[in-house]
């Protein structure tokens, strides 16, 4: 219809002309053509240049010229007019066939919780061309979803705020030596005395780690822990006797959940406080993960109290975070409140266990753990029972020096670790040992046995009120630009300061023990390395006692992080 009525003005803006040039032309002279009013608008101009040689004709030819020139105006004004109608309506058709198009978008989008994203922008009164509408829907997330669930994948929930990871740590063992003693690596049993050259494949970590990210502020971890089950009971492989396993489920691959906790971030809206965070459930202590991440070969080797006591997770809560100044950390804190037993235990005590840890970097450091630093940690907590038991106190502290590159090529720590009340034969045993069972047999070695292990450690341990006191060397070096580093760690621990060895007619405390672990590494990429190592746990003054056999082991260990 907006057509038609343009086509009719044009037409009748063509008519004028020629009416009014024929009624001129009457008007002027009797001799004029009859077929003049037919001609174009041109040549009616021409005639008043005729009339004008004839001295009666000149008055009438200047209203004619004054009329031609008025109708002249109009016409091109109306088809000025007629020109802007004809723009308008190809550009309404145009925004016509947008609004079409966006509309069909909003169709393919309906489905979408999202959907209404993009229906302000496509209502929008301004005109936009296609290829605009096409770059925005391109930069929005809610095309982008479309696109991803047309593919058939996941939606931007899942692309943009989780993070799926896995953790894999695992070995071959060849045992040059048995005796009792600690385990070398989590979730690895040897057998004891007299099961030289025993060697094994192990699986001693598995994590399958969940992060969900929702905002800024929050993210959620969870993390199954998948572990290598082991009775306890006598008769078991961890007694070294050579029985059979007991119980059916012994040795079985077993699920637990290792870390679940909720973290809030940015609780502190300035730049000194600005990455601390609180979290709260099954997470991390303040030291333990801190020390495996300064020293960088948890794959390989337990750092110092986590291999004689302290588990590196409990439930509870924490704030922790570095403290920066002008883009410099020059402190860094962890203060957490947690149940008394770890992460994998039955918590029964009313009471609870404070923990915290405080590193000063005196020169301050733009990248975490480098460079000068000094750190003291304090656990205060107390023994497993339940209210009606009479429980103790029991306390670990340590106070450590390091240094280590900015770019964490070459790194060297050392530490003092005190302790009260701290570690029991269990920790001690936990690789292998008596499980139950006191040996009471001939020793091993051609020689007369002052007692055994079992009742060296009821005294040792008795009571409550042991001291341990023990130090640590860890460090690693990388082989200048290549793949390779070399790393090691040396840990000796008094088991019980308190111990009088002389009222059992001996020389030293027959439990004092060394650790020893050395070797290279191989960095395959970011996600991959490999280890080469021999760890080597040894009593210092056994003094004939049976069972106090050292224990070696030769590891290639594998790491893989994503």
């Amino acid at each position: 219809m907006r057509a038609f009525a343009a086509s009719m003005i044009a037409l009748g803006l063509f008519a004028m002309p020629a009416m009014a040039a024929g009624g001129a032309a009457n008007n002027s002279s009797a001799s004029a053509e009859p077929s003049t009013a037919a001609q174009p608008a041109a040549k009616p101009a021409a005639k008043p240049a005729k009339a004008a040689a004839a001295p009666n004709a000149a008055s009438p030819a200047k209203p004619a010229e004054a009329m031609e020139t008025e109708l002249q105006q109009l016409r091109d004004a109306l088809a000025m007019q007629a020109q802007q109608i004809q723009d308008q309506q190809q550009k309404m058709q145009q925004l016509e066939n947008q609004l079409k198009a966006s509309g069909a978008v909003r169709e393919n989008l309906s489905a979408s919780p999202a959907a209404a994203a993009i229906a302000a922008p496509a209502a929008t009164a301004a005109p936009v061309s296609t290829a605009s509408l096409s770059s925005t829907a391109a930069a929005s997330p809610v095309p982008a979803a479309a696109k991803a669930q047309d593919k058939g994948d996941l939606g931007p929930i899942a692309l943009q705020k989780i993070k799926l990871g896995v953790t894999f740590f695992g070995d071959y063992a060849f045992y040059t030596d048995t005796g009792f003693g600690p385990q070398f690596l989590t979730q690895i049993n040897q057998p004891g005395p007299g099961n030289q050259h025993f060697n094994s494949f192990d699986i001693n970590r598995a994590y399958l780690n969940f992060f969900y990210t929702p905002d800024d502020h929050v993210t959620i971890r969870i993390t199954p822990n998948i572990y290598r089950q082991v009775d306890g009971t006598s008769g078991s492989i961890a007694n070294g006797t050579g029985a059979s396993i007991g119980g059916s489920t012994n040795g079985n691959l077993t699920f637990r959940l290792k870390y679940a906790y909720v973290q809030f971030d940015k609780i502190f809206n300035n730049d000194t406080f600005g990455k601390d965070h609180i979290t709260i459930g099954s997470e991390t202590n303040p030291l333990i993960d801190w020390e495996e991440g300064l020293y960088g070969y948890r794959y390989t080797s337990l750092v110092p109290w986590n291999y004689i006591s302290l588990s590196s997770t409990y439930v509870g809560a924490k704030i922790e975070g570095p403290i920066e100044i002008n883009g410099k950390e020059f402190l860094d804190y962890s203060l957490g409140v947690y149940n008394n037993q770890s992460f994998h235990a039955i918590e029964q005590n009313d009471k609870k266990q404070v923990m915290a840890r405080l590193t000063w970097y005196p020169l301050g450091t733009t990248s975490d753990r480098t460079g000068l630093l000094v750190t003291g940690f304090e656990d205060y907590g107390y023994a497993s029972g339940t209210p009606d038991q009479k429980t103790y106190a029991l306390n670990r502290a340590e106070v450590l020096v390091s240094y280590q590159t900015h770019n964490k090529s070459a790194q060297i720590a050392g530490e003092l670790d005190l302790g009260h009340n701290a570690m029991g034969s269990g920790n001690l045993f936990s690789g292998a040992g008596l499980s139950g069972t006191t040996y009471n047999g001939d020793c091993i070695e051609a020689e007369t046995c002052n007692f055994d292990i079992g009742a060296a450690s009821s005294e040792v341990f008795a009571g409550h009120d042991t001291r341990q006191l023990g130090f640590a060397f860890f460090g690693h070096l990388k082989l200048g630009d290549s793949p390779f580093a070399l790393f090691g760690l040396y840990q000796y621990m008094q088991p019980n300061t308190n111990f009088v060895a002389s009222d059992y007619g001996l020389t030293n405390n027959p439990l004092d023990w060394q650790r020893v672990v050395g070797g290279i590494s191989y960095a395959y990429n970011k996600h991959l390395d490999f280890a080469l190592q021999d760890s080597n746990f040894q009593y210092k003054h056994p003094q004939g006692m049976f069972g106090a056999n050292d224990t070696n082991a030769i590891f290639l260990n594998m790491q893989f992080n994503y």
